[in-house]
This record gives structure tokens, sequence and C-alpha cells, in this order.
């Protein structure tokens, strides 16, 4: 029910390939204590609409300004810049509604969006995206280098692993193991 060009933007970026890996992490560290993998679907699918409402922000002209993605025109060379940022915007809202529909258990939903959360913002991603960009053109230590990774797209990695063992009722031992 979403209005085109928004709509296709949306599926253009999300459908557009890639390993998935954020989402087979997620399904990974649940396995390890659930068999039926079918609860931690939508949970799946939102930790892969952040990661690609991120790609989408990431290929801005404002940020990267890149004009391919996966080998293909990137959502705002496609779309326009106002499409991408709405459709970068949809994709994180549906992302949360993913979660906090999802019939799951009111406790493990709320720490689940709340790690997904934390890992997108100023903490996560966000933070090292602007880390990433304000550090453009100057020289970059390791340590700055890491630490723009291990925000950038650490955070979201570790968020997967993090959320598929609290998706499956882990104990908090396993939840914190899941963070290392």
């Amino acid at each position: 029910d979403v209005p085109n060009p928004l709509g296709d933007a949306m599926r253009y970026s999300l459908l557009a390939g890639g390993k998935r890996l954020r989402p087979v992490l997620l399904l990974a560290a649940y396995a390890i204590l659930q068999r039926d993998l079918t609860p931690a679907l939508p949970f799946a699918a939102a930790v892969e609409m952040v990661h690609t409402y991120s790609l989408i922000h990431d290929d801005l002209p404002c940020m990267d300004n890149d004009d391919l993605r996966r080998g293909k025109p990137t959502c705002h060379k496609m779309f326009g810049e106002t499409n991408a940022v709405l459709a970068g915007d949809a994709l994180q809202s549906a992302a949360y509604c993913a979660v906090l529909s999802a019939p799951t258990a009111p406790e493990r939903t709320a720490a689940m969006a709340k790690t997904l959360a934390f890992a997108a913002a100023e903490q996560g991603m966000c933070g090292g995206q602007y880390l990433d960009t304000s550090k453009e053109g100057l020289p970059v230590t390791e340590a700055e280098l890491y630490e723009i990774h291990r925000l950038k797209t650490g955070a979201l990695l570790r968020a997967a692993c993090v959320m598929g063992v609290q998706c499956a009722g882990g104990t908090p031992e396993q939840v914190a193991a899941a963070e290392e």
C-alpha cells in the first residue's frame, strides 16, 4: 500500500541483492537455542531493512555520493534524492513496525527493539557515519578507522546476533555472549 515511486524505491533497494549477512547472523544465533526459525523471521527482515536504509542514505550526494551499489544504480540515481531519503526513512520505520508487530513476548519485543535502535543510533551506525564523513579528506589513524567500522558496520552485525538470542529467549549470560 505504499505510493509510487516511494514503494518502488523501497523495493528496489531492499531487493537489490547482497549477502543478507545480518539476517543470516540473527537466524544462526536464534538457531543455537531454538529449532523453528519462523518466529525469528520478522526480526531478520527488520535487521535487513535497517541495513538497507543505511545504505540508501550512505550513497546520497551529501554522504558518499555513490552512483552504484552492488553493480546497479543507487536509489537516488534511480528515483531522485527526495525519494531515496524517504525510502530510507520508510524502511527504518517499517523495520520497527516489523519488530513491534511480531507475535513475541512483550519483554522480548522491547529488548529487540531497543537493541536495534541502539545499533542504528548515534552509538552505532549513525555515529559511525558521522565519524566517517567528518574525516573526509583528512588523515585517519588506525584507531579512528577501527572506531568508524566498529560503529558503522559492527554495531548492526552485533545487534543481529544479540537479537537472535533475545528472540530465542536466551539467558542474560547468552545475550552477553552474543554481544562479544
